[in-house]
C-alpha cells in the first residue's frame, strides 16, 4: 500500500528571552580647569545612548555612553553651571537561550543618575542604566498536515486543528532627523544651556501596503539662562519611519520599540540646534489556523506510525493599560517654583496572583525647583505604581513599562505633590505540545487470526471513541452509526457495539 505524508513548512522566530535588568555605572573624575571650583552640586541628570547589540552563545552584551550632567553652584557665584560627564559602559546579560545570530531588541535608559563631591576640584558621578532586551530563535520546521492514499484503503486519520501565532520577520532600521528650534516668544532669549532631556513620546505603528510606517515624537525639555533667569521650555519633535519588511501578511500585528543612539542639541546665536539618531525594531505577530495531523490506522493492515510532541505557540495576545501614581514627598527645603520633573522606571516585578500578575513598577521622579529664596535645588523622589492583569493558565506574560503624557510636579505644604501616567504594555503567550505524525509505513508483524465481526466494548474512564476504533480495528463513524451516538463521544462505563471494518 503506496501513502505519503503531506507536509508543510513553518517558518519564523520565537521568543527565547525577555526581561529587565538594571546596571550601575560609576566615574571618579576632575573639574576641568576652565570650571571655577564647586560650591554645592544641585542635581544630576543622566542620558544613556545604545551604540551596539551583541549576542553571543549565552550571552548578550550590550554597549554605548552614558551622559550625565551634573548642576552645580560655584563657589563664589549665584547661578548654577553644568558640566557633562560621559561614561562608556557595557551591559552583560548571560542567558542560556541567547545564541550567536539570533536578532535582539533592547532599549536603555538613565533610571537614576547622582553626584557628590570628593573636594572641590573633583567629583564621583554614579548612573543606573535599567534594560529591557528581547532575543529571538529563528526556526524552521515541517508538519504534517494529512496523508495521501490511495482511495479505500481503509486509512483513518485524526487531525488536530489549532490557532498557531508566529514571528514572521524581526527587523530594525537606524535614523536621524533634525530640527531648529526657538524658545516661545514669551521666553527670554537663551543665553547658556544648562541641561537637556530626550524621552521618546506616544508612537503610532500601522501597515501601509507591505511596509511599515513609524509615527512618533520626542519629547525635548531643555534649562536654560535667560540673562538672571533660569527657564525651562518644552519641544515635541516629531519623526516618521518606513520600515522595508518583505512579505508582510495582511493580518500581521507589529511590535515596536524605538531607542536613541545619540542626541546632539547645542546652542548657536540664540538657537538651539538639535540632532537625533535613533533606533527603530519591530516584532511582527501573525495569527494562523493550521491542521495537523496527529495520529493514523488502518482498519485493513497494522501501520507503523510514529508520533511525536511538537511545541506551537497557541497565543499572543497583546495588551495596553495605564495606571496613574501620585505622592507626596517632603522636600527638605520649602519649594516656591518647580523647574523641571524627570521620571525613569528602575525596576519592575511580577508576582502570581490569583487568576494574574500583579506587576510592579518602581519610578524616580527627579525634581529641579527654587526655594523661597531663590536657592536652586534638586530632589529625587520614589515612585511605585502598579498594574494588574488577568493572565489565562499557563501562559507566558512579557511586560514593559514606561511613564508616558506629562509629568506634574507642584508645591504642597511640607513638600511637593508629584503626578504621572505609567504605561504597561504586555505579552501574553501560550505554548502547547501538540502530537504531530512524523511518519507512517506498513507493518511487518502480521495479525494473525480472524477478527469477529462484533465486539461488545465498555468505555473505560478517559477513553474516547478514536482510541477505541484504532484498538478494535473499526472507525469512530461505524461505531457511532451502530450504537445511535448523536455526537463522537460515548460516557464512561457505556457498553458498545464495535462493528469490524472489511476492507
Amino acid at each position: 500500500m503506496d501513502m505519503e505524508l503531506q507536509r508543510m513548512t513553518m517558518e519564523g522566530y520565537r521568543p527565547v528571552s525577555h526581561g529587565m535588568f538594571s546596571q550601575e555605572e560609576t566615574l571618579e573624575t576632575i573639574v576641568p580647569d576652565a570650571c571655577p571650583d564647586i560650591s554645592r552640586i544641585v542635581s544630576a541628570v543622566g542620558k544613556v545612548f545604545l551604540k551596539e547589540k551583541e549576542l553571543g552563545e549565552g550571552s548578550l552584551r550590550l554597549s554605548g555612553t552614558a551622559r550625565v550632567t551634573v548642576l552645580y553652584i560655584p563657589e563664589e557665584e549665584v547661578m548654577p553651571r553644568a558640566l557633562d560627564i560621559s561614561i562608556p559602559f557595557q551591559c552583560v546579560r548571560d542567558d542560556p537561550q541567547f545564541h550567536a545570530g539570533c536578532p535582539v531588541q533592547a532599549m536603555v535608559h538613565a533610571a537614576s543618575a547622582d553626584a557628590r563631591t570628593v573636594n572641590p576640584r573633583k567629583i564621583l558621578v554614579r548612573v543606573n542604566l535599567a534594560v529591557w532586551a528581547a532575543a529571538y530563535q529563528q526556526e524552521r520546521r515541517e508538519l504534517s498536515c494529512d496523508v495521501n492514499c490511495a482511495e479505500g484503503a481503509g486509512v483513518e486519520k485524526l487531525f488536530s486543528p489549532c490557532k498557531c501565532c508566529i514571528i514572521p520577520d524581526v527587523a530594525e532600521k537606524v535614523f536621524t532627523f533634525s530640527d531648529v528650534l526657538r524658545p516661545p516668544a514669551s521666553k527670554p532669549e537663551i543665553d547658556e544651556l544648562l541641561l537637556y532631556r530626550a524621552d521618546m513620546g506616544s508612537m503610532d505603528a500601522k501597515f501601509i501596503g507591505k511596509k511599515l510606517v513609524l509615527k512618533g515624537n520626542v519629547q525635548l525639555a531643555a534649562l536654560y539662562r535667560g540673562g538672571e533667569e533660569l527657564v525651562q521650555v518644552r519641544f515635541e519633535l516629531p519623526y516618521s519611519q518606513i520600515l522595508d519588511l518583505g512579505e508582510v501578511p495582511d493580518e500581521a500585528e507589529p511590535e515596536v520599540a524605538v531607542a536613541l543612539k545619540s542626541v546632539d542639541c547645542r546652542l548657536r546665536e540664540g538657537e538651539l540646534e538639535v540632532t537625533f539618531e535613533a533606533l527603530a525594531q519591530a516584532a511582527l505577530w501573525v495569527r494562523r489556523s493550521v491542521t495537523l495531523i496527529s495520529d493514523a490506522y488502518c482498519v485493513g493492515q497494522p501501520l507503523d506510525v510514529e508520533r511525536t510532541p511538537v511545541r506551537v505557540c497557541t497565543m499572543a495576545e497583546r495588551s495596553v493599560r495605564r495606571e496613574a501614581a501620585r505622592k507626596l514627598c517632603e522636600s527638605g527645603i520649602p519649594a516656591k517654583q518647580v523647574l523641571d520633573c524627570a521620571i525613569a522606571v528602575t525596576t519592575m516585578a511580577g508576582t502570581p496572583v490569583d487568576g494574574g500578575m500583579e506587576f510592579t513598577a518602581q519610578a524616580i521622579a527627579s525634581i529641579l525647583y527654587l526655594s523661597e529664596d531663590d536657592a536652586l535645588c534638586g530632589v529625587d523622589v520614589d515612585i511605585p505604581v502598579g498594574c494588574r492583569m488577568e493572565l489565562p493558565p499557563s501562559c507566558a506574560c512579557f511586560c514593559v513599562c514606561r511613564p508616558i503624557g506629562e509629568v506634574t510636579a507642584v508645591p504642597v505644604t511640607g513638600g511637593l505633590e508629584v503626578r504621572f501616567e505609567a504605561e504597561f504594555s504586555w505579552t501574553t503567550v501560550r505554548e502547547e505540545q501538540v502530537n504531530c505524525v512524523t511518519d507512517l509505513k506498513p507493518s511487518t508483524v502480521q495479525v494473525g487470526g480472524p477478527r469477529p465481526s462484533v465486539i461488545i466494548r465498555r468505555v473505560e474512564q478517559g477513553e474516547g471513541l478514536w482510541d477505541i476504533a484504532k484498538s478494535c480495528g473499526s472507525t469512530v463513524g461505524d461505531i457511532c452509526s451502530a450504537n445511535s451516538l448523536p455526537s463522537n463521544e460515548a460516557p464512561a462505563g457505556m457498553l458498545l457495539l464495535i462493528p469490524a471494518r472489511r476492507c
